[in-house]
């Protein structure tokens, strides 16, 4: 008999201040409850990294007062239910899917936000907070690692301890408490901060903008990607740069480094050269550059590492097209001379009636042309100008780091993911669970 295939169990890992919560809590909490000017040292110690949270929470509880109803009436007053998170528990539900939440927080605030909202059932791994008769504050931090003692919640060991009985572990967090949960997570959807951060230290990542995202990411089925050609595809600059630098000396300007060049020359020949020419110069500066440049950018150009290999893997599973601020002449002859043309359902480059990136005609002819969806493409590009131009079309970037633009500045710019290398994306591009 055929073996019935498994299905996956899956658990959602979800942060609540910043997360859950489009508002954090916890400071305006604290600060707003406190009794003696002490406090202030004790939390410039955590901003120095002098202690951790787990330290914080001990030091400070005994300066609060505060009352059951008093943290009710600041809920009300504070706290902020994301509007999608519900309909998200329930697309969990109908699905299979675990949901718990994480936090360094404290879990009465917690709780109080999910009754006004009629949430329930939901495990909670958080800090205790609880509230004497007269007003005095305690706090406890069952879920905190003796072996580090930073975090009142060890996001990581809660992480190892769930990891025997599911197949995929999701995370979805926004802040520092996050990071180490991220590392040790399988799938990471990131807000803010934590975002840069895994972009940083090369943890994947991708990013939200809250629970709204959350179902469609996690389950999408990319049907076509689209690619920038320079610093993506090819290794180009170094041609780019000497056809540059032939036009300045020719006309008598300084020259240019590859890395000047570089992170400017993603707009259109004609913007590059409008921006350093004077205006009685430019087309002759662009015929200058032209008429080098055709000698020499398909002798000297070469291969990015990892990206024949990952158009390989694409062919025949996915539609593949080009969109590029290179004129569309030489991104369709390189793409043929390096052999990858005949994968490419389209390669749309400048003066092809289209205006240059960032506008998004180019990506909406594309997708016009091959019945792709905007929620259903991804452009792939190196630059802070690629990830404006999709999001322009609506659609999501995939930034791929280089010597040129790092991974934390790519994520800065706020794409969907930022790959270490192109050989990462055919693994990117399936669904996440």
């Amino acid at each position: 008999m055929p073996e019935t295939k498994k299905t996956p169990r899956i658990l959602i890992l979800c942060d609540f201040d910043g997360t859950v919560s489009t508002k954090d809590t916890v400071n305006r909490l604290v600060r707003d409850h406190l009794t003696d000017p002490e406090w202030r040292f004790q939390v410039k110690r955590y901003f120095r990294g002098e202690i951790g949270s787990l330290a914080v929470y001990r030091a400070i509880a005994p300066m609060m007062r505060m009352t059951q109803e008093d943290l009710e009436k600041f809920v009300l007053s504070h706290a902020s239910l994301d509007p999608h998170f519900p309909h998200f528990l329930q697309w969990a539900s109908e699905n299979g899917i675990d949901v718990k939440i994480v936090s360094d927080g404290f879990d009465a605030t917690i709780k109080a936000l999910f009754n006004n909202h009629n949430i329930r059932g939901l495990e909670i791994f958080a800090n205790e907070m609880r509230f004497g008769p007269d007003a005095s504050v305690s706090m406890a931090s069952p879920h905190y690692n003796p072996a580090c003692g930073t975090c009142g919640t060890c996001k990581l060991n809660v992480v190892r301890r769930f990891r025997p009985d599911y197949d995929r572990i999701v995370l979805i967090g926004d802040g520092e408490s996050d990071r180490h949960a991220a590392g040790e997570a399988d799938v990471v959807l990131a807000l803010h901060d934590l975002f840069v951060y895994c972009a940083r230290t090369g943890i994947p990542a991708v990013r939200i903008e809250g629970f709204r995202d959350v179902p469609r990411l996690l389950t999408r089925r990319v049907a076509a990607v689209t690619f920038d050609m320079d610093g993506t595809l090819v290794d180009s600059i170094g041609t780019i740069t000497a056809a540059f630098n032939h036009m300045f000396s020719t006309l008598g300007y300084p020259l240019m480094t590859e890395q000047e060049v570089a992170r400017v020359t993603s707009i259109s020949l004609k913007d590059f050269v409008r921006s350093y020419l004077k205006p009685e110069e430019a087309e002759f500066g662009v015929k200058v550059f032209r008429d080098y440049y055709d000698r020499i950018f398909l002798k000297q150009a070469s291969m990015m590492p990892g990206a024949l290999d990952a158009l390989q893997t694409l062919n025949g599973n996915i539609v593949q097209g080009i969109i590029t601020n290179k004129r569309g002449e030489y991104a369709r002859r390189m793409a043929e001379h390096f052999g990858f043309s005949k994968n490419m359902a389209r390669i749309i480059g400048a003066e092809d009636g289209f205006k240059a990136k960032p506008a998004g005609e180019m990506f909406e002819e594309f997708m016009r042309s091959v019945g792709a969806s905007a929620d259903g493409t991804v452009y792939v590009g190196d630059s802070p100008i690629d990830v404006k131009a999709a999001a322009n079309a609506g659609m999501d970037a995939f930034a791929v780091a280089g010597r040129i633009f790092s991974a934390e500045e790519l994520a800065q710019t706020a794409p969907r993911r930022v790959l270490n290398s192109i050989s990462e994306l055919p693994a990117a591009l399936q669904p996440l669970i």
